[in-house]
């Protein structure tokens, strides 16, 4: 192989490095917003768990309003 292509060779290689370290960058990155996603929805849980729950007694109290109100 000729020094040239050596010379090339060795160039994509430091480019293929560079864009490697960027794509790990975004990689890290991405998994931060991943991490603080899934601690907002892990949060969020509760709350929706809760208004379940209000939903179902709200439900409830409009079955209780229609029979009393067709007595």
């Amino acid at each position: 192989m000729s020094e040239a292509r050596v010379l090339a060779n060795q160039k994509i290689i430091l480019a293929n490095q560079v864009n490697l370290v960027k794509n790990q960058k975004a990689i890290l990155a991405n998994q931060s917003a991943i991490r603080q996603n899934q601690k907002t929805i892990l949060a969020n849980q509760g709350t929706i768990k809760k208004n379940q729950s209000a939903l179902g007694e709200i439900l409830k109290n409009q079955k209780l309003i229609r029979a009393a109100l067709k007595k």
